[in-house]
């Protein structure tokens, strides 16, 4: 498949307007293109918040056609983002980007999202980051259509984004304001335009559910009678805002997952094997956040813990065969933790450590399996969780240990895991 190419939008505003602050939320910087910047949306928002009591500074940085991965390399907005502590941001990626194929999406679009996400909380551990979901165009992308057929209608354009946007959400602990949802269930049940002339950009009706969904994110408070409606009609500004309370309300679960509590997980490296009982290793939080303080211990004799670092990572780790670890991290909504053992076996020990027996032969080393193995299913994964040999019906209960890189592999017998093996 040939790569999807861009529409690229010309509008450019950058824009900073300064209002009377809030308790909570004084300072909104908003991150996209032409979708952000049509009809100043920043600006909307500010009048439907201040109409609700809400008063907050917005900021905006919206060239056009602008993509997370040309925001993640641009030093005035790096500079915009240091430069002050926003107590939150709002984020949109370029219109069709998310509604490409996987692959694409997976290289040109979700790394992106996190190193904007990680520069935000790299200054502002504690800001509030809402991802702006866009909407499929009026009659699908009628440039990408024949190179990739699920963007050939609004319906199908419309889903992959929000299936994008969820999950950029979800990887990276933040909310996601739903507003391509609300833009189908309006296009499904009214006959209000949401469209400007080009199928596009959003009309004034348009802009005004934006603005009410990211108001919502930003504060989870109802819309009350008062609410600012620009130059829309009552009653379609009630439409708006009925559906889009129904559905930020009933799907809340699929919105926010922003948490201070990130997933506790960590992984250890060998560096450098010392003998068949010690060697030195690396060990490495899987998840970091950057609002949280890191500290590692190891048990040692009488079952008692020893502090060996602070941080997201401890290099050059010497240790022994079966230690075990604990990671502890201390955040805002209190303290997580994380443990596992490390069993050390290496290939030359294995009889000592495990009572299994290693032997040499012409074609390499090879292991006895106990006779009460009946095994049918033999796996060597790597610590990547990859497969890198499988045999079937193994003779006599011997395992041939394949040519592979050193490193710390596991031998799984029907679908059970066996040991940890080092292999020099």
């Amino acid at each position: 498949m040939r790569k999807i190419i861009f529409i690229f939008l010309f509008s450019f505003i950058t824009s900073q307007i300064g209002f009377s602050q809030n308790v909570k939320i004084k300072s909104v910087l908003f991150v996209g293109n032409s979708y952000t910047a049509v009809n100043d949306l920043p600006n909307w928002v500010r009048l439907v918040g201040a109409s609700q009591g809400d008063t907050f500074e917005v900021t905006s940085f919206a060239p056009g056609g602008r993509t997370f991965q040309g925001h993640s390399q641009d030093p005035q907005l790096l500079m915009l983002i240091q430069q002050r502590n926003y107590d939150a941001v709002v984020l949109q990626e370029q219109s069709q980007l998310p509604s490409f194929p996987t692959d694409q999406v997976e290289t040109e679009c979700y790394p992106f999202a996190k190193l904007l996400v990680d520069s935000i909380r790299d200054n502002n551990p504690f800001a509030k980051i809402v991802f702006y979901m866009t909407w499929g165009r009026k009659d699908g992308d009628a440039q990408n259509c024949q190179n990739w057929p699920p963007v050939c209608t609004f319906k199908g354009m419309n889903q992959l984004l929000r299936d994008r946007y969820i999950q950029m959400a979800k990887d990276n602990y933040t909310w996601v304001a739903p507003i391509g949802s609300i833009w189908r269930d309006i296009r499904d049940t009214t006959n209000i335009n949401l469209y400007q002339g080009d199928g596009s950009h959003p009309s004034f009706e348009g802009t005004h559910l934006a603005a009410l969904t990211i108001y919502q994110a930003l504060f989870q408070k109802k819309i009350n009678d008062n609410c600012f409606v620009g130059s829309l009609n009552q009653t379609n500004h009630n439409k708006i805002k009925n559906t889009a309370t129904s559905v930020f309300n009933d799907s809340i679960s699929n919105w926010n997952h922003d948490t201070c509590k990130v997933p506790m997980q960590f992984e250890y490296t060998i560096v450098k094997n010392l003998s068949g009982d010690s060697c030195v290793l690396t060990l490495n939080a899987v998840r970091k956040d950057p609002r949280a303080d890191y500290h590692w211990f190891v048990k040692g004799t009488g079952n008692k813990y020893s502090k060996i670092g602070s941080g997201f990572s401890i290099d050059s780790f010497k240790t022994s065969k079966n230690s075990h670890f604990y990671l502890k991290v201390k955040n805002a909504c209190g303290t997580d933790s994380s443990q596992q053992n490390f069993v050390f076996v290496s290939v030359k020990a294995i009889k000592k450590t495990t009572g299994l027996k290693c032997i040499q032969t012409t074609v390499g080393k090879e292991i006895v399996l106990p006779n009460k193995t009946k095994s049918e299913t033999i796996q060597l994964i790597d610590i990547h969780g990859r497969i890198v040999d499988t045999k079937v019906n193994e003779a006599n209960h011997l395992y041939n240990i394949p040519k592979v890189k050193s490193g710390m592999y596991y031998l799984f017998l029907n679908n059970n895991l066996a040991f940890k093996l080092l292999v020099e």
